[in-house]
């Protein structure tokens, strides 16, 4: 598997980032405004149809106040029966009762106010009555099919009779019946015929913008409404689409039905459409920002290549800067830090070839100092075998001398330091033929404290060196004792001393640090390199300490030393 770049992972990342909120947030507010149609169409649709229902029901109640008035009125009922058998107006009588069943059937027929409901009363002689005279030559030709489809011995419900057409490209008629009569097999006396217009359950029907609708009476027949409606058998719905509603006033059923395409059909649509459009511009956008991100990994490529190269040794590449942005900025400093590790680097090799000149010095200093240590040890045999004492003393310190510069990266002890100070004077007594003495006052528990070796010797030095200008004998007094946490170690003289403006500048450059701030007004390189060795050593063994050089009451110069007192865990010190 091809591995992933940084900037490729921010690049793949970025676009996660970006794709899955949005396809996230689409799918999340299409689910919702999907169940929110839902809702809300399943409240409208319920609305609607019952809107629809109240209107048939109010016009099933008109058709059934009518039927059963005629049916309730014994004074009418009676006028019926009289005229049932009447096939026409021969008499009088035939004219009175025609007209009193006229006026009362007109009375009835007046309260529904719906224009498309027609009303006719015919008798067993198929005389027809009817408030609106115009509609007699209409039904005359429809009466007999109408007749036929009548069953006589349901005079207590409403009949359907179907749709009625003079031409197929009318809308036609529906047409419903109630018997009028006793029943139980006796003749009935009127039929009273109900004619509802197609164009009446058109325009009621029409109401529904969505899906399909139709009317069905109790026998399943279709009244109105699209034919691909079924009526389902179970009284409920199969479909959350689907709703089926049984009239109170009849056992006519309402059904509806709509397909989930027809009612979120353009939601998806634009749904599909969007996440297509995401994607597009997905893709495009990652194209595009391939370019770019090309373009912003530019000068990371190349820092790496120069890095690559200037690992490999090739110590001349630097970036190309160019700009003032970031970028910038960045190449300038690294371009910086190459030349820092190029001087660096320069500094240690030039340290590698010192070191090793300095080894091959050491190799052959150590070849020199033991020839001369057995050289002396002849001599102070012959100056023993001629019983001279002092010089055969001398001898032996300085052979001991030179057997601690051989040894000079070993750490001794305090004891031990003093000792080779005591060396040091008697040969120095004997090569200033001066009387010297040196008297070491250490407390018992320091007298086994490590100090880096002959790192008093300097001092000693210094005051024999400078302290012998104006004095004919000198005596040293090396003092080391415990205070405030630290251990002090003092080296005091009664030579001829220094003025005090002198020790003070003394005091500056001895702890002066040239590496934070050469250019100090107060600071000059300090010629004796011996004081500024020792309290080097000292600070590169335990971390920190001090010297100070003062004017003490014999004459001369005490020079303090002071260490801080190391824990248990570090009392062995460094070979410096």
């Amino acid at each position: 598997m091809t591995r992933l770049t940084y900037y490729r992972r921010i690049q793949l990342s970025f676009l996660l980032f970006i794709i899955f909120p949005i396809l996230a947030v689409s799918v999340i507010s299409y689910t919702l405004l999907k169940q929110n149609m839902i809702e809300k169409f399943q409240i409208s649709n319920s609305s609607m149809l019952n809107v629809i229902v109240g209107e048939i029901d109010r016009t099933i109640d008109d058709v059934t106040f009518a039927s059963h008035y005629i049916v309730n009125d014994n004074e009418l009922r009676a006028s019926l029966n009289l005229f049932a058998d009447t096939g026409r107006l021969n008499t009088y009588t035939d004219y009175t009762r025609f007209m009193r069943i006229k006026d009362s059937f007109s009375l009835i027929t007046s309260k529904p106010l719906n224009n498309s409901i027609h009303m006719y009363l015919v008798n067993r002689a198929n005389f027809i009555l009817s408030p609106d005279s115009e509609n007699l030559a209409a039904i005359n030709s429809k009466l007999v099919p109408l007749l036929k489809n009548v069953n006589a011995s349901k005079p207590i419900v409403l009949q359907y009779l179907g749709l009625l057409q003079d031409s197929p490209d009318e809308e036609g008629t529906y047409y419903l019946a109630r018997v009028i009569g006793d029943g139980g097999g006796k003749p009935y006396t009127a039929v009273l015929l109900v004619g509802i217009e197609a164009s009446y359950f058109e325009k009621l029907l029409e109401r529904v913008e969505f899906g399909q609708i139709a009317l069905f009476d109790g026998d399943g027949k279709r009244i109105a409404g699209s034919p691909d409606v079924v009526l389902q058998s179970g009284s409920k719905s199969e479909s959350d689409f689907r709703s089926q509603i049984t009239l109170d006033k009849s056992d006519w059923k309402l059904a509806y039905e709509t397909s989930e395409d027809s009612l979120f059909g353009q939601i998806s649509r634009a749904f599909y459409i969007g996440i297509g459009l995401v994607l597009v511009f997905t893709l495009l956008f990652s194209i595009i920002s391939l370019f770019f991100a090309r373009r912003l990994h530019s000068p990371i490529q190349k820092l790496q290549r120069v890095a690559r190269q200037f690992a490999l040794g090739n110590r001349d590449m630097r970036l190309e800067v160019k700009g003032k942005d970031d970028i910038a900025e960045l190449s300038h400093s690294f371009n910086q830090m190459l030349d820092e590790i190029e001087v660096l680097i320069t500094n240690i090799e030039q340290e590698q070839e010192q070191k090793r000149v300095m080894e091959l010095e050491a190799l052959f200093m150590q070849i020199r100092p033991h020839f001369l240590i057995n050289t002396l040890n002849s001599i102070k045999c012959s100056l023993i075998l001629s019983k001279d004492q002092v010089h055969s003393g001398i001898v032996d310190s300085l052979m001991n001398l030179l057997r601690a510069y051989l040894k000079v990266n070993t750490p001794s002890s305090l004891e031990e330091e003093c000792r080779l100070l005591g060396y040091y004077v008697d040969i120095m007594k004997v090569r200033s033929e001066m009387p010297l003495s040196i008297e070491a006052r250490i407390e018992p528990e320091l007298k086994s404290f490590i100090v880096p070796k002959l790192v008093l010797q300097p001092i000693v030095e210094n005051a024999i060196v400078h302290g012998l200008d104006e004095k004919d004998e000198l005596h040293i007094v090396v003092h080391a004792y415990r205070e405030q946490g630290r251990i002090y170690m003092t080296i005091e003289d009664d030579g001829c001393g220094m003025d005090e403006e002198q020790l003070a500048w003394l005091n500056r450059q001895l702890n002066a640090s040239p590496d934070i701030d050469p250019d100090a007004e107060d600071y000059v390189p300090y010629e004796r390199v011996g004081l500024r060795n020792v309290i080097q050593r000292l600070k590169l063994t335990y971390g920190s300490a001090e010297m100070k050089l003062r004017s003490n009451a014999a004459g001369g110069i005490t020079v303090i030393l002071a260490i801080p007192i190391p824990s248990p865990s570090g009392q062995e010190v460094s070979h410096v």
